[in-house]
C-alpha cells in the first residue's frame, strides 16, 4: 500500500468571519478581531516558514509576498499607507484598522454636516470644511522628484485620497510643530512613543500623530454641530408656540466634558510617575523601573472607568484585556495604551453625538406636533424641520454600518478566504484559536502527518 505525501503542519488562528446581523449591524470588535486574525496569518507564516523542509519554502515565502501585495492593494481604496514599513505585519494592519474604522463614523458625522450646511446661511455660521487643519499652514512637501508643492490644507482634504497622502508628507516633515498644534487644541499627541514611556519609535509617533489628526476631525466635526445647534435654538425659540416648549429643553450641554476633564488629569500625573520610576532607576534610587506595571494599571483604570448609561469604558468600546493578550502576537503595553486612549476619546464622540441626536429628536417631535400654520408661515421652519429629520434619520440607523462598509470597502467580506488561498499545498493548514500560541487542545509544535 502506497503512503500519501507527507505534508509539514502550519499552525494558523481561526479568523472571525465578517457577518452582519439581519438589521444591518456589526460591531467594531468584530471587525477589530477580524482584521487581528488577518493579520496574523503572514506573520505566523513567517515564524513557521523556517521548520518546513527547504524544497516548500520557497512557495510559503512567495505566498507571504502575494499575501503583502493583495492587503496592501485592498486597504489602499480607503485606508492610507503607514509612514514607513512597520517590521510587525499585526501591527502595521493594527495602525490601518483604526483608521478604517475612524472613516465609518467620519462617514455619518460627514452626512450630517452636509444636512446642516444646506441651511447655513440660516444658522449663520461658518462651514467647518473650510477649517484649516492644526500646525500644516504653509507646509512645503516634496510631492514629486524636485517639485515643492505649499500646502494649506483644510478640513474637506481630510476626506479626499490625494489630500491625506499629502498630510502625511507634511507630517513627516513637520512633526514637531504639528505636535505644538495639536497640543493647543487640546489633542495632545506628546509623549506617544517619543521615550516617555520607555519607547522611541519615530514611525509609530507620526502614525499616532495621524490618528490625533483624525480625532480632532471628529471634534471638529461634532463642534459644528453643536454650534448648529445653539443656532437652531437661537431661532427656533423666537417662534411662537414652539418657542417656549423648546426653551425647557434648554440649550445642548456636552455631557462628555467633566469625563474629558478627569481622563486628562489622570494621564498627566501617569505620565510623571513613569518618568520618576525611570529617573529613579538610573539614579540609583531603584532596582526596578515600574514604569510597565503604572502603565498596565493606567489601562486598567481606563477599561475600569464607569461611563453613565454604557457600563464602563471597556465595555462601551468591546475592549476584553484578557482575549487581546490571547489574540495578539506583538504585545506593547505603550501601543495597547494609545490605542485604548485613542478609543476611549471615539466613544466620547461618539457619545457626544448621540446625545446632540436625542435632542434634535425632541426637536423635531415639537415641530411635528405644532398647528401646521406653523410651517405655512415660517419658512424658516419647514427648513429646519426637513434637515432635522434627515439628520435623525442618520442617527437611527436608517443607512446600516454594513452598508457604509460595503460602501466604503466590499471586498473585505471575502478577504480572509482570499488569504488563505494563497497558501500552497506542500503545506498542511491545521487552524487553532490562537494559531501557533499554547492551546490546551493543540500541541504548538511543528510536525510532520499523512497528507
Amino acid at each position: 500500500m502506497q503512503m500519501q505525501e507527507r505534508k509539514p503542519i502550519i499552525y494558523l488562528p481561526q479568523v472571525s468571519p465578517l457577518v452582519c446581523s439581519p438589521d444591518g449591524k456589526i460591531s467594531f470588535k468584530q471587525m477589530e478581531n477580524y482584521f487581528n486574525g488577518i493579520a496574523k496569518i503572514p506573520a505566523q507564516l513567517e515564524l513557521q516558514v523556517k521548520f518546513i523542509p527547504a524544497e516548500c519554502q520557497n512557495e510559503v515565502y512567495l505566498a507571504i509576498k502575494q499575501m503583502a501585495d493583495f492587503i496592501d492593494e485592498i486597504t489602499s481604496f480607503v485606508m492610507t499607507d503607514v509612514f514607513a514599513k512597520i517590521k510587525s505585519w499585526e501591527l502595521e494592519l493594527r495602525y490601518k484598522v483604526r483608521e478604517f474604522l475612524k472613516e465609518i463614523e467620519l462617514f455619518f458625522q460627514k452626512k450630517i454636516v452636509e444636512a446642516l450646511i444646506k441651511i447655513i446661511s440660516i444658522l449663520g455660521i461658518p462651514n467647518p470644511f473650510t477649517i484649516p487643519i492644526p500646525g500644516l499652514q504653509g507646509a512645503e512637501v516634496e510631492i514629486g522628484p524636485g517639485y515643492i508643492e505649499t500646502l494649506n490644507p483644510v478640513v474637506a482634504d481630510l476626506f479626499t485620497k490625494e489630500g491625506k497622502l499629502k498630510i502625511k508628507l507634511a507630517i513627516a516633515q513637520r512633526k514637531e510643530e504639528i505636535k505644538d498644534a495639536l497640543d493647543s487644541f487640546g489633542q495632545n499627541v506628546k509623549g506617544r512613543f517619543d521615550g516617555t514611556f520607555g519607547i522611541n519609535a519615530p514611525e509609530l509617533e507620526k502614525e499616532e500623530i495621524w490618528h490625533k489628526i483624525l480625532l480632532w476631525l471628529e471634534k471638529t466635526l461634532n463642534n459644528f454641530i453643536a454650534a448648529a445647534i445653539e443656532a437652531l435654538y437661537n431661532i427656533l425659540t423666537k417662534i411662537p408656540i414652539i418657542g417656549s416648549l423648546i426653551k425647557k429643553l434648554g440649550v445642548f450641554i456636552d455631557p462628555t466634558q467633566p469625563i474629558k476633564e478627569q481622563i486628562k488629569e489622570q494621564w498627566e500625573k501617569v505620565k510623571e510617575k513613569v518618568k520618576k520610576a525611570k529617573d529613579d532607576v538610573i539614579s540609583g534610587k531603584a532596582v526596578e523601573d515600574l514604569g510597565q506595571k503604572i502603565i498596565d494599571d493606567f489601562i486598567n483604570f481606563l477599561l475600569d472607568f464607569p461611563i453613565p448609561l454604557f457600563g464602563t469604558l471597556g465595555d462601551l468600546i468591546g475592549f476584553d484585556r484578557d482575549e487581546i493578550k490571547k489574540r495578539e502576537i506583538v504585545q506593547s503595553l505603550e501601543e495597547r495604551l494609545h490605542r485604548i486612549e485613542d478609543r476611549f476619546e471615539e466613544a466620547l464622540e461618539k457619545i457626544k453625538r448621540f446625545f446632540q441626536g436625542q435632542w434634535l429628536a425632541k426637536v423635531y417631535d415639537i415641530i411635528e406636533k405644532a398647528p401646521g400654520w406653523i410651517l405655512d408661515n415660517f419658512p424658516i421652519v419647514n427648513k429646519i424641520y426637513k434637515t432635522i429629520k434627515l439628520i435623525i434619520d442618520i442617527l437611527r440607523g436608517k443607512v446600516p454600518v454594513c452598508v457604509v462598509v460595503s460602501i466604503l470597502l466590499k471586498p473585505l467580506f471575502d478577504l480572509s478566504n482570499v488569504i488563505l488561498g494563497f497558501i500552497p499545498e506542500c503545506v498542511q493548514i491545521v487552524e487553532t484559536k490562537y494559531g501557533i500560541e499554547p492551546d490546551p487542545n493543540v500541541s504548538p509544535e511543528w510536525a510532520v502527518v499523512n497528507g
